[in-house]
């Protein structure tokens, strides 16, 4: 299973404006912090990646920051955002992007990790009113900005994007970008647009990044993908030819691999997979799976 879909977090929405219960939460002995700097790196400690407790941190500029998560058990989560120069680093603590971290984080705190992270970028971006510019500010502990000029309230927004394995008879179809570290594959992906529904988000973006014509779209499930802040619909999609013409500038390469194949181009050293954790390395075993082959030992780190 992917990483960030198993949250362990009662939300509890109701509470976020319930000022008195949320200080007597953040004074509790078991809180628990989650900090992230200016770059959106995560707090690492010695051993480890591991939430503050919240008491080391309860000064009170920071903790005016901190954005109620959610409860797990009896214990309050909250996040917050502190600038590298104003945070002293004790006990060979270290800063980590979130991406990097993603094969050491275990669940379920990789699903919180996510969840604060989007919460976070969320903010940054949206500090100033869509509608007459002026500054919003925090409201509905951390899951809220609002106007006071216009009283525009401003909600959190996910992006949602398609990921999809493409496949023809036993065959799979990866492709890669030039940004990609070298020889790293994936299956194709893409934002979704204004107006269409996910199944026309497959067909549009499958034919606009490789003029593949796709049928049989079968959803696969979702992954909370904070990078920076979307959600990655799975789908499993049908080729009617595995002729394909790279039209997408993003796009640097593409092949059609089979069992055999993938499997030699992975012991060459020819093709390298994506991150594990992720969706789309998932799509991928799933459709090696199928056809009776394991690539769990050819995982990128």
């Amino acid at each position: 299973m992917w990483k960030f879909a198993c949250s362990p977090l009662n939300r509890q929405s109701f509470y976020r404006n319930d000022s008195a219960r949320l200080k007597l939460w953040k004074q509790q002995e078991n809180a628990r912090l989650i900090l992230l700097n200016e770059k959106y790196q995560i707090l690492m400690q010695p051993d480890g990646i591991h939430p503050q407790n919240a008491t080391h941190h309860s000064d009170a500029p920071i903790q005016q920051r901190w954005i109620y998560l959610g409860h797990a058990d009896s214990t309050p989560w909250f996040c917050a955002r502190v600038k590298s120069g104003e945070f002293e680093l004790s006990h060979h603590q270290q800063w980590l992007d979130l991406k990097l971290a993603l094969p050491q984080l275990a669940e379920p705190y990789a699903s919180t990790l996510a969840y604060a992270k989007a919460l976070i970028y969320w903010h940054q971006h949206h500090q100033f009113c869509g509608k007459c510019g002026a500054s919003t500010y925090i409201h509905s502990a951390g899951h809220e900005r609002y106007c006071e000029k216009c009283s525009k309230s401003i909600f959190p927004r996910t992006d949602p994007a398609i990921i999809v394995s493409i496949t023809h008879g036993e065959h799979l179809f990866l492709a890669r970008q030039n940004i990609w570290p070298e020889k790293r594959y994936s299956v194709l992906a893409g934002f979704v647009e204004p107006g269409e529904s996910f199944e026309q988000a497959v067909e549009r973006e499958v034919w606009e990044e490789s003029k593949l014509n796709v049928h049989s779209i079968k959803y696969l499930g979702s992954q909370p993908w904070p990078f920076p802040c979307s959600i990655m619909i799975g789908f499993q999609a049908e080729a009617k030819s595995m002729e394909f013409d790279l039209q997408d500038d993003e796009l640097d390469q593409a092949m059609w691999v089979s069992p055999t194949s993938i499997i030699d181009k992975l012991k060459s050293g020819e093709l390298l997979l994506p991150s594990s954790g992720s969706i789309s390395q998932f799509l991928i075993e799933r459709w090696a799976h199928q056809h009776k082959i394991n690539l769990s030992k050819y995982r990128a780190s």
